[in-house]
């Protein structure tokens, strides 16, 4: 009976431990608004295998504003993956409104995404609406990114695609820290 008792504590253990998200997981999405400040928020889900990321918006974005913005971005990588020969199994993109604010949500697959195509989303969207931080100053679209800060983001991206974490992990700004938690 005893023996029955510890297999049934040493599998509760080992399921425990498969629901933990690492230090690295968590590292990696910081990582993520740390090298552009234009996003304020990042949403990993483990089971699609996607990334959503928010921008949000400095005051009222009319709703003819909204939809240029939407579907230039739909198009813009429509156009980019046709360049890139490659094919994606999500690309989604959509507004939402809280109170006064607006926020720009663009869902992708990590499998497809590259860095490119993550700069080209930020400059897009930083340069076609006013993007703001928490410290509630616009924030102007990025120049290139030097050879040094595009092999960084390059390995970042990687580690996102190795993600092993079983639970969402949502990494959010919150004044001039980053906080990360799992759902």
């Amino acid at each position: 009976m005893s023996d029955k008792i510890k297999s049934i504590a040493n599998e509760g253990a080992r399921m425990k431990k498969r629901r933990q998200v690492s230090q690295e997981d968590v590292e990696v999405l910081a990582a993520l608004l740390v090298a552009f400040p234009q996003i304020s928020r990042v949403t990993f889900d483990p089971v699609e295998r996607g990334l959503s990321l928010a921008f949000l918006c400095q005051g009222p974005v009319s709703e003819l504003k909204r939809e240029q913005l939407r579907s230039l971005y739909l198009q813009s990588i429509d156009v980019y993956l046709s360049l890139a020969e490659q094919k994606s199994s999500k690309v989604c993109c959509y507004w939402e409104t809280i109170d006064e604010f607006h926020s720009f949500h663009v869902e992708r697959d990590v499998a497809s995404l590259s860095t490119s195509e993550l700069s080209l989303t930020v400059s897009l969207v930083a340069g076609e609406v006013p993007v703001i931080s928490d410290l509630n100053e616009p924030i102007a679209p990025e120049a290139e990114f030097s050879w040094s800060s595009r092999l960084f983001l390059q390995e970042i991206l990687e580690r996102v695609r190795e993600l092993k974490c079983p639970r969402k992990l949502v990494a959010l700004r919150e004044g001039e820290r980053v906080i990360v938690f799992h759902k």
